[in-house]
C-alpha cells in the first residue's frame, strides 16, 4: 500500500513538472530578444508558427503556436543567412572559405551542425536546408544555378533554369526558387514545376502552408497559379490556411467579415489551430481564438479594387496603382486617398513635388504600390510620340514590355491592350 502511493505521488510530481514546464508566463511571452537580430522573419506552416532571425554569429529561434519557446545558439563563424523548415531554423555561416549550416529545434533546443566545405562559387543571401537536403545558388556559370547536397556534404543535382535565380526559401516543407523574371519554381527531387509568376521587385513573406504575401498587397497560391489583392493588410500579417483568411493592418484584425482590435500596432500576425499570434510594436506575443473576434458592420472588404477617392483610381491584382492621369502632380495623387502616403521615386527617393511618373512607388497604410500613369509607357511623367513607338514596338514583338510600364499601356482599363489603346494614347499627343 506504501508503495502506491508512493508511485502515485511521484505520477502526480512528474504530471505537474510536464504541465509547469509546457506553460509560460506574461514575462515569457516577451520576444525582445529578436532586437539582437540584424534582420528576423516569421512562418506560419503545418507544424506551427514561429519567428527567426540573426546577428554576425547568433541564431535566434522561437515557437509562437501551438506552444512557446525561445532558443539561441552562437555559431563558429559569420552567418550570411537563414532559413526555416518545419519546427526548425538553420544559419548558414562561413569560417576560413568553408560553409557551414547549424540546425537549432526551436520546439526541444536540439542544434546539429553540417559542414559542406569551400563552396566557392555561391551566392550566400539565400539557402535552403529540408528533409536532410541542402540547396545552394551557384554563379559559375552564364546563368545562376541550384545544386543540392546531402547533409554530409555530397553533391547531388543541379537544376537549371532560363532566367537567373535570385533566391531560395522554403514554405512547409517544400523547396522553392524565384528567379529574377519573377517565376517561381517548386523543386521536387529531381523535377521541378511552375507555380506562379510574382514581381521581383518586391519583397514577400511566408503567409501559411502554400501560400506568400508581396509587399505590394497581393496573396499569391503557390499551388493553383492564383492570386489575390489584399486590401490595406501589412507585410507580416496575412495568413492563409485550410480557407481561412486572417489579415490585418495596424491594429484592427480581420477574418471572416469579422474583427478583432489589439490595443498596440501589430507587429506580425501568426495562426495555427484556431488560435491567433498577436506580436506587437513591443515584440510582444498576445494569443485569442477566433472565437474573440467580433462581427463587423463596416464595409471594407479585402478584396476591393478600390481604396480612393476616385473611382477610375483603382489597385489590380499587382499591386499596381491604375487610372493616373497624365500631368497628375505628387500632391493631387495624394489628395486621391484618405490615408497618409508617400511618392517615392524608382531609386527609392522621397518625392513631394512635380509629376507622378509610371514606376514611381507609394506607401499606403504600411504597403506599398507601383504606380502606373496612363499613356506613360516609358515612366518619363508625360505621354510623347515615344510612348506611341513602345506600344507598336510591343505589338510587333520587336521590344518587350512588362510590369507597370505595360500597365500603362491599357489605357481604357478595360483590361486589354489593342489599337484602342494606341489611338487613345496618339490623341493625347495632339492634346
Amino acid at each position: 500500500m506504501k508503495r502506491k502511493l508512493i508511485t502515485a505521488t511521484l505520477l502526480s510530481l512528474i504530471f505537474l513538472f510536464i504541465a509547469a514546464s509546457t506553460a509560460y508566463s506574461e514575462a515569457d511571452r516577451n520576444l525582445s530578444v529578436f532586437n539582437e537580430c540584424k534582420k528576423y522573419y516569421t512562418e506560419n506552416n503545418s507544424d506551427g508558427a514561429f519567428i527567426y532571425g540573426f546577428n554576425s554569429d547568433t541564431l535566434y529561434s522561437s515557437c509562437v503556436l501551438p506552444s512557446f519557446s525561445i532558443r539561441f545558439v552562437s555559431v563558429n563563424g559569420k552567418i550570411r543567412s537563414v532559413s526555416h523548415n518545419k519546427n526548425c531554423s538553420y544559419a548558414l555561416y562561413s569560417k576560413t572559405n568553408a560553409y557551414f549550416i547549424t540546425e537549432l529545434d526551436s520546439t526541444n533546443g536540439n542544434c546539429v551542425t553540417y559542414s559542406f566545405g569551400e563552396l566557392s562559387s555561391i551566392d550566400n543571401r539565400s539557402f535552403a536546408f529540408c528533409d536532410g537536403k541542402a540547396y545552394f545558388i551557384f554563379t559559375d556559370s552564364d546563368n545562376t544555378y541550384v545544386r543540392s547536397y546531402d547533409k554530409s556534404g555530397k553533391a547531388l543535382r543541379k537544376f537549371t533554369f532560363e532566367a537567373n535565380v535570385k533566391q531560395i526559401f522554403t514554405n512547409d516543407s517544400k523547396v522553392y526558387v524565384l528567379l529574377y523574371d519573377g517565376d517561381i519554381f517548386r523543386i521536387d527531387n529531381s523535377s521541378l514545376y511552375y507555380c506562379v509568376n510574382v514581381n521581383p521587385d518586391y519583397n514577400f513573406c511566408c503567409a501559411g502552408s502554400g501560400y506568400i504575401y508581396s509587399e505590394s498587397g497581393t496573396l499569391y497560391s503557390l499551388n493553383d497559379n492564383n492570386s489575390e489583392y489584399i486590401n490595406g493588410a501589412k507585410t507580416n500579417c496575412v495568413v492563409k490556411s485550410e480557407n481561412k483568411l486572417i489579415y490585418c493592418d495596424e491594429s484592427k484584425i480581420r477574418y471572416d467579415g469579422k474583427y478583432y482590435e489589439s490595443k498596440n500596432k501589430i507587429q506580425s500576425l501568426f495562426y495555427y489551430g484556431n488560435n491567433v499570434g498577436i506580436l506587437d510594436e513591443n515584440l510582444f506575443l498576445n494569443t485569442i481564438r477566433l472565437s474573440n473576434f467580433k462581427e463587423d458592420d463596416s464595409k471594407f472588404s479585402y478584396n476591393s479594387d478600390s481604396v480612393n477617392r476616385n473611382e477610375t483610381v483603382r489597385i489590380n491584382s499587382d499591386g499596381f496603382i491604375t487610372g493616373i492621369s497624365n500631368g497628375t502632380t505628387v500632391t493631387n495623387f495624394k489628395n486621391l486617398f484618405s490615408d497618409e502616403v508617400t511618392v517615392y521615386d524608382k531609386d527609392g527617393n522621397e518625392v513631394t513635388s512635380g509629376k507622378i511618373k509610371t514606376g514611381y512607388r507609394a506607401r499606403i497604410s504600411d504597403v506599398i504600390y507601383e504606380i502606373s500613369v496612363s499613356g506613360d509607357i516609358t515612366g518619363e511623367g508625360n505621354v510623347k510620340s515615344n510612348d506611341v513607338s513602345a506600344l507598336m514596338s510591343y505589338f510587333v514583338e520587336k521590344s518587350d514590355l512588362g510590369g507597370v510600364y505595360l500597365a500603362s499601356a491599357d489605357f481604357n482599363n478595360d483590361g486589354i491592350i489593342d489599337n484602342k489603346d494606341l489611338v487613345s494614347i496618339s490623341r493625347q499627343i495632339e492634346k
